[in-house]
């Protein structure tokens, strides 16, 4: 797929366009707010520094790779603010990492640096997916490692070079252990390398040794978990709870919100399959339909659930917009491409800051010390000290991992009698129905700086 020769001068403007777009991420990276999620992803990852055991006493319904992975970095910082600013950091440089292999990818299928330029110019520019790229969260590495095992495998399938088929399938099997809806990857995958088989470029034997490696990469945890009589409790809370949770929304709502930003990408995104499809490209049309599909299939469908599909879509659109004929009609196009989300990152830096949640964060912490409880209700300000309760977060009680978790078992959850049995330090009035209780207002005092939140009368 080679469309025409290099131009220095577009590949020179891509280039500056993406610097932009890379300093903006770097500011958002240090600036912006942290989602919910992240905060979640750092005190987990503390609760098993400090002994705790993920599903045994704390509630998480995520794989757990990623959380020990936090844990050098928690304990090399400790538990302050500047951890998250550190791990933030981290993170960013796994969204460069995916902008890398994007490039690689795009320049594996076209033989050209200007559709790749342009491919990762369009990736930076795209809302949710670089909003949730550079988040402390279990998706960017499990969504990076899982474009890494289709880059290897695409790779593979041009060099037939056996290391790249291995590589591709223990690459697909971490992705799995970080999180486990690489389920909807490793369907792709399997669909794709059937197809392949069909078209006789692949054989029943390279699709045998590729998911023996993909086994053998996921079997010690498996082991260790049947070795340990866990992988029932691990089971129930990574896969049984998930298909009952409460509360979910449409992929729709998702799509709607991207298209007000990134409407020209989408639009770019439609030719390009068209076109593709004419030129009879079916395995990334086909892989970048199944990773889109797979995001109707679950019941909430956040921004990061797009992770995986993004760079392929960014891919196909880079081809299409770079099919016009007049290079000042692409100048102009990729400008106005490059604007909007711009503009976008740069109001999420202003309207939403860090700097009162780090601050509300310490705040906490000089007003606690280790080995004090606290109630947080979910997961705003606690982030570096023990909780009241098995479910410390997800407690809303219309949804959530609690309600579910009720829904399919009795459980006994009064968070009154939780307070007055554990004498929390500090309690948040989140969830909390009557603040005015016996239990509250005679052993707490409402902070003048933080008014949501009660201490512990000495």
């Amino acid at each position: 797929m080679h469309l025409y020769k290099n131009q220095s001068k577009e590949i020179l403007y891509y280039k500056f366009l993406l610097s932009i777009l890379v300093v903006v991420g770097i500011a958002t990276s240090i600036l912006r707010d942290f989602d919910h999620d992240e905060l979640e992803a750092v005190h987990s990852a503390w609760k098993i520094l400090d002994g705790e055991r993920i599903y045994i006493d704390f509630f998480q319904h995520h794989h757990p790779l990623f959380y020990y992975s936090l844990i050098p970095i928690i304990h090399i910082f400790g538990a302050s603010t500047a951890t998250l600013l550190v791990l933030r950091f981290l993170m960013f440089s796994m969204f460069i990492l995916f902008l890398t292999g994007t490039f690689k990818f795009s320049l594996t299928l076209f033989k050209d640096k200007s559709v790749a330029w342009l491919c990762i110019v369009l990736l930076s520019s795209m809302a949710m997916f670089t909003q949730k790229a550079i988040e402390i969260r279990p998706d960017v590495p499990q969504a990076l490692l899982g474009l890494t095992a289709i880059f290897l495998l695409f790779r593979y399938i041009r060099n037939h070079r056996l290391n790249g088929l291995t590589l591709s399938a223990f690459c697909l099997g971490v992705s799995f252990l970080f999180l486990q809806k690489t389920i909807f990857i490793i369907a792709s995958v399997g669909l794709i390398q059937l197809l392949w088989v069909y078209q006789q470029k692949y054989s029943f034997k390279e699709l045998l040794i590729y998911w023996c490696v993909f086994v053998l990469t996921i079997a010690p945890y498996y082991a260790y978990l049947i070795s340990y009589n866990q992988f029932e409790n691990y089971l129930f809370w990574n896969w049984t709870l998930n298909m009952n949770f409460k509360g979910g929304f449409s992929a729709f709502n998702t799509l709607v919100e991207s298209f007000s930003y990134n409407h020209f990408i989408w639009i770019f995104f439609v030719l390009g399959m068209v076109r593709f499809y004419k030129e009879k490209q079916f395995d990334v049309l086909l892989l970048s339909f199944l990773l889109l599909l797979s995001v109707f299939l679950v019941k909430a469908p956040y921004r990061q659930y797009f992770m995986p599909f993004i760079p392929f879509m960014c891919i196909i659109s880079s081809y299409a917009l770079l099919a016009i004929q007049y290079r000042k009609q692409r100048y102009i196009l990729v400008t106005m491409i490059v604007l909007v989300p711009l503009v976008y990152f740069l109001r999420t830096i202003i309207v939403y800051p860090n700097q009162p949640q780090l601050k509300k964060i310490e705040w906490v912490l000089n007003k606690t010390n280790h080995g004090d409880l606290i109630y947080d209700g979910d997961v705003y300000f606690n982030v570096f000290r023990a909780d009241v309760d098995f479910f410390w977060y997800s407690t809303d009680p219309d949804k959530g991992g609690l309600k579910t978790y009720m829904s399919l078992q009795e459980y006994d959850y009064d968070i009154y009698q939780i307070i007055e049995n554990k004498k929390p330090k500090l309690i948040s009035d989140l969830f909390i129905e009557n603040i005015t209780q016996p239990v509250i207002s005679s052993n707490y005092t409402q902070s003048k700086k933080y008014p949501d939140l009660y201490i512990r009368n000495e």
